[in-house]
């Protein structure tokens, strides 16, 4: 399979970006729930207000606080790391594209030079892990299995970058 490109006429890894999106909000969803279920009441006509750290601090029990501060911001680090994935993508989708010396369908035996398909693939998986990390380690001596996934994240795209880069020449 060539990067995603089927006989569906579909481009899958370019659906990968409003995936990555929907995938991206799914923390803050979980810090909601986490907050309805320690009693903590919302007010949806004002939710980022009702939301803010100084308003939550103190109506819910500390270890909730603090899990919900750090699914937060996992939310807020998958939102940073989406211009970075969306690009990989489109670099990659590019050099695909205009490269004269390969063949992109979906028969078996293309070429997928840029490795798209498993970049995205990976990608998930590793932002996947990055996020249960995020969330579940509170222990400043653990945390830096989140910044290792965080490290690993930001090289596969770098390195999408890199790959696209060799395919245009």
């Amino acid at each position: 399979m060539s990067s995603g490109f089927t006989a569906t006429g579909l481009n899958y890894p370019l659906l990968a970006i409003p995936a990555y999106y929907i995938f991206s909000v799914t923390p803050h969803i979980y810090a909601v729930q986490m907050l309805k279920s320690a009693g903590y009441k919302i007010d949806n006509a004002n939710p980022r207000a009702s939301l803010a750290p100084a308003n939550v601090k103190g109506k819910v029990p500390d270890a909730v606080f603090s899990a919900y501060q750090r699914t937060e911001s996992a939310q807020t680090n998958n939102l940073e790391q989406l211009p970075l994935f969306a690009a990989a993508v489109l670099a990659s989708i590019l050099a695909e594209r205009v490269s004269p010396s390969i063949r992109i369908g979906g028969a078996a035996g293309d070429l997928d030079p840029t490795g798209l398909a498993t970049f995205v693939g990976a990608w998930f998986a590793v932002r996947a892990a990055y996020n249960v990390a995020y969330v579940r380690i509170a222990e400043h001596t653990k945390s830096f299995v989140r910044s290792g996934l965080w490290a690993v994240g930001t090289g596969l795209a770098i390195y999408q970058f890199y790959k696209a880069a060799r395919v245009l020449g």
